[in-house]
């Protein structure tokens, strides 16, 4: 149930974050660098949803516990 709960919180988060960076990323002209950029971005992006699902799944079984 933990990973399910991991999966869907992470596939969320990053759908959140990836039209985030997409939004910014249409303002700048089509270049290398920018694109290079936004892909760095969304990598960093994919790492703070994990991290953020995880605090997610963890507060949900504390809350479940009491």
């Amino acid at each position: 149930m933990k990973k399910v709960l991991m999966l869907v919180f992470t596939a969320i988060y990053f759908v959140i974050f990836f039209f985030l960076v997409d939004r910014v990323f249409s303002l700048f002209p089509l270049s290398g660098l920018a694109n290079i950029l936004a892909l760095v971005c969304l990598f960093i992006a994919f790492l703070a949803s994990v991290g953020l699902a995880q605090f997610t799944v963890h507060k949900i079984r504390d809350w479940n516990n009491k």
